[in-house]
């Protein structure tokens, strides 16, 4: 059984558990009816069957990765145990058959009993849905208040108490509810957010000796090497798509934005203008570990660009791959409007292949394009050369293409090159959100075809004249190609590690002061999320476990880390260096991360709509701080 699945079938045996608890409660405070003492007997019966069904999802889920298990373990299972113990000590006068108002069990004592274990399993879901990983003490001890309280207030009622008992208890229950949730609001609106011992350092009397500032880590003006200058202005755009749809966009001059394509050993210098966009704009460069203080996150490495406003970024090109840029200015809704273009960084010797096409993919009003088009076009290339495909997965979501008519290699993924690949024949390659992939392969006479699962309006053909590669049958039934096993594994991987957590989830928090079904990780919600705090040189092994029900594709800046294992299995293929990595419901991944490039780094989910909902933190230097406000990052 998948870990998504085990999750639901341990979450629905608790919801159970708790509903047969309630259920012999009621059984047994309610008037005497026939067969009350087979219900009650049969409702108790369920309940501890339920009971032990949790103790086996939750050690299955324990020997996955003990964040999947850690409140049921330490929490729900010690406290059902405890109550129903109480319960069935309480019960057993009835379930023997014993009349049920003997004295020595007044049946007000039982069912009050009874209902204590239905509050005790109830805890149990509540720690699931809501409090989740990681459970603390304080957590543990309002739940157990409640739980108590629980078991009070139906005692007051069932047993002849006064009104004054009996409203007394019912509101001790209603304060330690509100105060908890008053609480957690405090906690949101007034605790300084998670980066703010990074911020303004330099007016700190805390400030370390040897602090420097982020706007301090950029690329000096005299850089070494052939300058090559671009300049990219942001602005609301009608363009107009092949199929003749209009899009109400906003563009860095065109849709997808100018190709900025550079040789390693350049020095790339971009002037970004902002035209008319209210909200602001930044350039981030997508998977190119450039310094920080180029990584476009306004609120961390500079202030958002406003109208009329400019910016100029400049890093080395010593790294060649596919890459691309965005906005990282609510960036949900910038990218998904149009603010976006491809980075190619070609090698000094220029890439082997005779063709080398790239095709962006995004999603504008619910139609897909494929490059520059929504619609099927042919691509001119003569039977017999090479080509190189960068696919760019621009969207929030996975995107899955499939390359049709010929074999192809899978050459890099997110700018690495792979070491030994092998033929692939018609199997789907599966694109993170934010994720690269390049196909090489030779074209037949016939040519080949590029589509995606997600449209059948748009696609790719590459072919000479006169061939049909638009016509070519997708097999969309095949599989996917599996990463973790493709290519030839070379790689060392250092037995001294670091050891960092971070657990994903979908939590009801406070988001600003407001409710929210939030993105979670350890619990929390951005800004308040702990950073992962390191020193230059450190290696870290970083477990990134998927408790939540959507697919997480986790993006850190200014790093690419190396893939160790997903769910205990280890990397057989080649080695795997990414910056976006998929971390599906129910998975546990296991990444390397070299600390290697000082800054404050963001780290986020990049479905851009859970970044703004919560799921964004930061990877943190020790010794380095920002001057800007980090309140105003935006996802």
């Amino acid at each position: 059984m998948s870990t998504s699945a085990l999750l639901l079938v341990d979450l629905l045996t608790a919801v159970a558990c708790a509903a047969a608890w309630a259920g012999a409660a009621v059984v047994l405070i309610l008037p005497a009816a026939p067969r009350q003492r087979f219900l009650l007997r049969l409702s108790v019966s369920g309940a501890l069957l339920l009971f032990v069904g949790q103790c086996l999802t939750a050690g299955a889920l324990a020997a996955r990765a003990w964040p999947l298990a850690e409140e049921k373990v330490d929490y729900a299972l010690p406290v059902q145990l405890l109550t129903a113990c109480i319960a069935i000590a309480l019960a057993v006068p009835a379930l023997r058959g014993r009349p049920l108002g003997a004295p020595a069990r007044p049946p007000a004592l039982a069912g009050s009993a009874l209902v204590l274990a239905a509050a005790g399993a109830i805890s149990g879901v509540i720690a699931r849905v809501l409090v989740g990983y990681p459970f603390t003490a304080l957590a543990a001890l309002v739940l157990t208040a409640l739980v108590l309280l629980a078991g009070v207030v139906a005692y007051c009622f069932a047993a002849p108490r006064s009104t004054r008992e009996r409203t007394g208890a019912a509101a001790l229950i209603a304060l330690v509810a509100v105060v908890s949730v008053g609480y957690a609001w405090l906690d949101d609106v007034a605790r300084p957010g998670a980066l703010a011992a990074h911020a303004h350092a330099a007016s700190s009397s805390t400030a370390v000796p040897a602090a420097v500032s982020v706007a301090d880590l950029r690329t000096p003006t005299d850089a070494s090497g052939t300058l090559r200058r671009f300049e990219l202005t942001a602005r609301h755009q009608t363009v107009t798509a092949a199929s003749g749809a209009t899009v109400d966009a906003w563009t860095f001059g065109s849709l997808p934005g100018p190709e900025l394509r550079v040789t390693v050993g350049e020095v790339v210098e971009v002037t970004l203008h902002n035209s008319d966009i209210a909200e602001g704009v930044t350039i981030h460069w997508h998977g190119y570990d450039v310094p920080n203080g180029e990584d476009g996150v306004a609120g961390a490495t500079q202030d958002a660009v406003m109208p009329g406003e400019s910016f100029e970024y400049r890093f080395v090109a010593d790294e060649p791959g596919t890459y691309w840029y965005h906005t990282h200015q609510s960036a949900a809704d910038g990218i998904r409007r149009g603010l976006y273009g491809s980075l190619i960084v070609l090698p000094a010797e220029g890439v082997p292949e005779t063709a080398d096409l790239t095709v962006p993919v995004h999603t504008f009003g619910g139609a897909e394009w494929l490059g520059d088009s929504d619609v099927a076009r042919i691509e001119a290339v003569a039977a017999g050369e090479t080509v190189r495909l960068r696919l760019i997965n621009t969207d929030q979501l996975p995107r899955t293409l499939r390359l049709t008519g010929t074999d192809f290699l899978l050459a890099a993924v997110d700018g690495r090159d792979l070491l030994g690949p092998t033929p692939v024949h018609d199997e789907a390659i599966r694109v993170p959100a934010g994720g690269r992939v390049d196909l090489t392969f030779t074209l037949p006479p016939g040519g080949a075809l590029l589509s995606a699962d997600a449209t059948t309006g748009a696609a790719v053909g590459i072919g000479p004249a006169g061939s049909s590669p638009l016509q070519l049958a997708v097999d969309r039934g095949a599989p996917e190609v599996d990463l973790l096993s493709y290519g030839e594994r070379s790689v060392d991987v250092p037995t001294s590690m670091r050891d960092e957590v971070m657990v994903l989830d979908q939590l009801p928090r406070f988001l600003g002061g407001i409710p929210a079904n939030a993105y979670t990780v350890n619990g929390s919600v951005f800004p308040h999320i702990d950073s992962i705090e390191v020193s230059e040189g450190e290696i870290v092994r970083l477990t990134v476990v998927n408790r939540g029900r959507d697919t997480h594709p986790m993006h850190i800046h200014g790093h690419h880390v190396l893939v160790l294992s997903r769910d205990g299995v280890a990397a057989t293929g080649a080695a795997l260096w990414l910056d976006t990595f998929d971390v599906q419901p129910g998975e546990v991944w296991q990444v390397m991360l070299i600390a290697d490039n000082p800054g404050i780094w963001m780290d986020h989910c990049h479905n851009l709509d859970h970044a703004s909902e919560g799921m964004m933190m930061a990877l943190t230097y020790r010794g380095v701080f920002t001057p800007y406000d980090h309140e105003h990052i935006t996802g």
